[in-house]
């Protein structure tokens, strides 16, 4: 919406600047995997986030709009650099680093991921509010939160559970890191298979979420009615999700990794397709709030996924080039392409065919997508050096 009703921008420029963080996400994120795995429980890459975080406001509102508005391209490529780096990329490292703090200490990711899905509900509804005022306000609280995230990380002193700090100390269980053992999943047709999943389902209907406040905006009388309302209906849900989320680790683990991220493309391919008839205020409010099932079985059933299918001492770079590089990659074509059907055939029609695509990839992800154990080489059956 920023980008829309600040920025001026058409739907096909929305494309092109959500492409260009795609791109830097492209560059970044096996460096942050990598980077994740090496670091393990230290909070280097953290610290380097939360200070980008801290830097939000006076980038948004000095650097990154008015480049913007001067030139398309060039605002692109620096806004892609920062939001690759601290979102697409950060987000996924932050991801990856409370699993493997979880797997340390023995608890379940999706019950801390709970308090992230409550932030983002209270945050959704200040930001209706405050963004028809001045967006920029949002951008100042947004770097006085990420300040007290600072606070919170100097104080946290995370550390492994007395059982696998001895694991580690044996070596049991152990194999050394390295560019070469990374290198080893794109020989795997079971990385593949979860590529399919990601590229032609997650990749798809991020691409569809990202302009769909522009779409629900236009079933109410004005643009900030629309804001208003879709900030009220992403609290409600997020409020929802974060219910989900803290019960999706038990249903995860009853139905299988597999079911719960074929549960996730169907939900998805649900709310695009729905979307593609929507005629009122009413069904796109209800469209929306099916993202807030979708999410919990995408999130836990991917880490599932990954833990069961391969070894979690690569769950950081898995995570990061399986999961969010992939739909990175996918979404530098796909942002673009999308943004410019926004412009010439319209919402409905746009959303039609990215919720066959989608529901065609679910399907397939039938056959792709495998169970079982783990099938990366451990140092039992690595030959010596």
């Amino acid at each position: 919406m920023w980008l829309a009703d600040v920025n001026h921008l058409t739907k096909t420029e929305t494309g092109i600047v959500f492409s260009s963080i795609s791109l830097f996400a492209i560059i970044f994120q096996p460096v942050f995997g990598l980077m994740s795995d090496k670091l393990g429980l230290r909070k280097h890459l953290l610290w380097t986030i939360t200070v980008l975080l801290i830097l939000f406001a006076p980038f948004f509102i000095f650097v990154f709009s008015p480049l913007l508005q001067m030139n398309i391209i060039a605002g692109s490529l620096v806004g892609g650099i920062y939001l690759g780096i601290v979102f697409s990329s950060g987000s996924g490292a932050v991801e990856a680093y409370i699993e493997r703090v979880s797997r340390a200490n023995r608890f379940e990711y999706g019950k801390v991921r709970v308090a992230g899905c409550v932030g983002w509900a209270l945050c959704a509804s200040i930001t209706g509010v405050l963004f028809s005022i001045d967006p920029n306000i949002t951008f100042w609280i947004a770097s006085g939160f990420a300040l007290v995230l600072g606070l919170l990380l100097w104080l946290s002193r995370p550390e492994s559970s007395n059982s696998a700090q001895v694991i580690e100390a044996l070596g049991a269980n152990r194999q050394a890191f390295s560019l070469r053992t990374a290198a080893e999943l794109l020989r795997m047709p079971r990385f593949w298979g979860f590529i399919v999943y990601v590229v032609g389902v997650a990749s798809v209907y991020d691409v569809f979420d990202q302009q769909f406040a522009n779409f629900f905006k236009s079933f109410f009388a004005s643009p900030q009615r629309g804001t208003e309302v879709f900030g009220f209906v992403t609290t409600g849900g997020e409020l929802l999700n974060a219910l989900i989320m803290f019960c999706a680790p038990a249903i995860v683990n009853r139905i299988g990794a597999k079911n719960a991220l074929l549960t996730a493309g169907m939900i998805m391919s649900v709310r695009i397709l729905g979307s593609s008839f929507a005629s009122s205020a009413v069904e796109v409010v209800i469209l929306k709030m099916l993202h807030m099932f979708e999410i919990p079985f995408l999130l836990v059933g991917t880490f599932k996924y990954i833990s069961s299918a391969f070894n979690p001492r690569l769950s950081a770079t898995l995570f990061l080039i399986g999961f969010n590089l992939s739909k990175q990659l996918s979404g530098v074509v796909l942002s673009a392409w999308v943004g410019r059907m926004y412009d010439t055939v319209g919402f409905h029609q746009a959303y039609l065919i990215l919720g066959c695509i989608t529901l065609s990839f679910t399907l397939l992800s039938f056959v792709t997508l495998r169970g079982g154990n783990r099938l990366l080489p451990t140092a039992e059956t690595q030959s010596p050096a």
